[in-house]
């Protein structure tokens, strides 16, 4: 019996050890072997405890199936057991599986269950996540009242704990809830108080991250040089990580910033480092290359708006977008037919007030966002600015083919990793 209880906990211990890393194929392996050792010993609690946590690799490998049987199945020896913890657990893992599968009141139903059942001795920062969890589901039912009762119940667990950076996590999260609604200031207020935390952690980069909220948050309601400044802090702690794969992004958004603000060589100079850094689809060398040209037209450099236009134009039949080659070969047309200055001159009015209207709602500031939180691995607040590009693409007639490919390339990639 010695044996099998020594294998168990070797197997056991391995299984989290790669779960905690990441290695989800590995930890589904160990903890497959450690639940056969379980039921050799015939020893029910460590049967549930094994079979739960199997469960858990299993929803990482998106083996939703053979997960619900797990965590039933656990769930039912917890029952037995009278372990209202294991209980809890089993209900918070099926409740997963329910979001996954976009069962989504039925989820909320089960982390409901599992937080009126969790013992009040047992570990109130893991209480936290369940509260975190039933929130990011009302977040996804749009509930927002809802999900800010849980996340403010999350975070008051936190900080009672002394758990700056969870505390920090969820008022990003209650940032976001403010900002769907409308309420920016309120949402600007969250997210500085995130990033005073991450300060004083010395979390540079979800500092970065923070302060890219607030330049975003600070651009959209007009307040351009107190963005510029947040954005210029973005990329200086980047540079400092060596983030290389967002430095790119940084410039992009900082170009879009500096247009707003009329300084236009600057914005220039800041899209060339971005095209500079970038290393990435056609999609992203294409818009680049527009907004140079329509830079240069506000410059009145036609003969360098030119060159840009037919780079773009090239990167755009690759990536084979025909809206926007239509776009861009009406704006190029015009260039080329046009000798008049002052006809030119018509062209750099149109354009301005086609891409630089601040009081429009900024869809490709958004999906520009989405993009940078997916690239960081934040795919569950990417997914949300990506349902914002869309809605607010959807408002100004815009294209939403980019967003909408967005949207199906996260959504799968929760449905397995989640």
């Amino acid at each position: 019996m010695n044996v099998s209880f020594n294998k168990w906990q070797q197997h056991l211990e391995t299984g989290i050890k790669y779960l905690s890393e990441g290695n989800y194929v590995g930890a589904e392996e160990q903890l497959q072997a450690s639940l056969k050792e379980a039921e050799a010993l015939q020893v029910p609690v460590i049967i549930a405890f094994s079979q739960r946590l199997l469960a858990t690799a299993q929803v990482k490998n998106n083996k939703l199936r053979e997960a619900e049987f797990g965590f039933r199945r656990a769930l039912n020896y917890c029952r037995q057991l009278n372990n209202e913890k294991g209980i809890a657990e089993a209900q918070a893992g099926l409740a997963s599986i329910c979001f996954m599968q976009g069962n989504y009141w039925q989820a909320v139903n089960l982390y409901q269950q599992a937080i009126n059942i969790y013992p009040q001795n047992s570990s109130s920062l893991r209480l936290a996540v369940l509260y975190s969890d039933l929130g990011q589901v009302y977040l996804r039912l749009r509930e927002w009242k809802e999900a800010e009762k849980a996340f403010l119940k999350a975070g008051d667990l936190c900080s009672s704990n002394g758990y700056a950076k969870g505390e920090a996590e969820i008022n990003l999260y209650l940032g976001e809830i403010q900002y769907s609604q409308g309420k920016n200031r309120a949402a600007q207020e969250r997210f500085i108080q995130a990033a005073k935390i991450f300060g004083l952690l010395g979390d540079e980069l979800s500092l970065a991250c923070t302060h890219q909220y607030l330049a975003f948050i600070l651009l959209e309601s007009n307040r351009i040089e107190e963005a510029l400044q947040y954005q210029y802090r973005v990329i200086a702690l980047h540079l400092k990580l060596r983030q290389y794969s967002e430095i790119s992004e940084d410039y992009y958004l900082l170009s879009y910033i500096l247009q707003h603000a009329k300084l236009l060589d600057e914005a220039e100079e800041s899209l060339k480092l971005s095209l500079k850094y970038f290393h990435g689809h056609e999609y992203g060398y294409a818009v680049r290359y527009h907004s140079l040209a329509v830079i240069a037209i506000m410059k009145k450099d036609y003969e360098e708006a030119k060159k840009y236009y037919f780079e773009a134009l090239r990167y755009f039949q690759f990536h084979g977008d025909g809206s926007k080659i239509g776009e861009i070969s009406e704006e190029l047309t015009y260039l080329i037919k046009y000798k008049d200055a002052c006809l030119k001159q018509n062209l750099s009015k149109w354009l301005q007030g086609r891409y630089f209207n601040i009081n429009m709602p900024l869809y490709e500031v958004m999906l520009n966002l989405a993009n940078r939180l997916k690239n960081k691995g934040n795919k569950m607040v990417a997914l949300r600015c990506g349902w914002k590009a869309l809605e607010l693409a959807k408002v100004m007639k815009g294209e939403t083919k980019e967003i909408e490919s967005l949207i199906q390339d996260l959504s799968a990639a929760i449905r397995k990793k989640k």
